[in-house]
């Protein structure tokens, strides 16, 4: 799918960092489309007569830093041939961030279908419900990773091995739109609307709205269709494998014993 480009201001700024601007939507972008919706802000901040146009994406500084800083930054690099500046935020450097100022990619984020600010009853963008199978996983993968995550549960046992992918957001269209994604893309999956949230951190307490995978073949076949690009999400879910696998060994082997 092509991207109309003509109307998109670059400052000299953006000129002189030679920004480039994808004309076409590949799953790279359809990643990074993902990435922003979950944990990116867009931004214009105008003071005194002068604009400020603002990207950033925010995550946990522990969780979330080596996929900030190996993944994501290098991502928008190759897609937008910008470096982000990377920093830790937040009264106890909780947050770590990647920024950046372009007048022009602003612009390409709006045109794409990203809110300026406030991300308040945010969609899934058109762009990337009118593609193909291939962007929507891509999209879902770059969601996933920032306002997803997999979870292990203790369920019946005495220690964490059930397996959970989780989407959350506060936009309840945003994951009805991915809800609709889901099925058309061959999964099935609980919702939950309207869930009282208390920050482990701030102690604020918001309203989420959550998609759950639950067990492992769900989660398999998120991980073989979708995928993840952060490689803790992947070490958690290739323990978990193990630890299936070393359960039922045990078990096989208990019941082949002689009497």
């Amino acid at each position: 799918m092509e991207i109309d480009l003509t109307s998109i201001e670059m400052s000299r700024k953006d000129v002189k960092k030679r920004l480039q601007l994808p004309v076409q939507l590949t799953e790279s972008l359809a990643e990074d489309i993902g990435i922003m919706v979950g944990d990116g802000h867009v931004a214009a901040h105008t003071h005194k007569g002068c604009t400020n146009y603002e990207i950033c994406v925010s995550g946990d500084a522990i969780t979330d830093y080596n996929y900030l800083t190996d993944y994501v930054s290098k991502l928008k690099k190759n897609l937008y041939n910008l470096e982000f500046s990377k920093f830790f935020a937040g009264k106890r450097r909780s947050e770590f961030r990647l920024q950046t100022y372009s007048k022009g990619l602003v612009g390409f984020y709006s045109r794409i279908g990203l809110p300026l600010g406030k991300k308040i009853n945010i969609r899934v963008p058109e762009i990337i419900k009118q593609s193909n199978e291939k962007i929507k996983r891509a999209f879902l993968r770059g969601f996933g990773d920032t306002d997803g995550g997999l979870i292990l549960r203790k369920k019946y046992k005495a220690f964490a091995y059930y397996p959970s992918i989780k989407l959350a957001s506060s936009s309840k269209p945003l994951i009805e739109d991915i809800c609709e994604i889901l099925i058309e893309i061959g999964f099935s999956y609980t919702v939950s609307f309207d869930l009282r949230n208390i920050h482990s951190k701030t102690g604020k307490i918001s309203i989420l709205h959550e998609i759950s995978l639950n067990g492992m073949e769900k989660v398999e076949k998120w991980m073989a269709e979708i995928g993840t690009s952060n490689l803790a999400t992947f070490q958690k879910f290739e323990s978990a494998r193990s630890m299936k696998r070393a359960h039922r060994d045990l078990n096989s082997s208990d019941i082949s014993q002689p009497i």
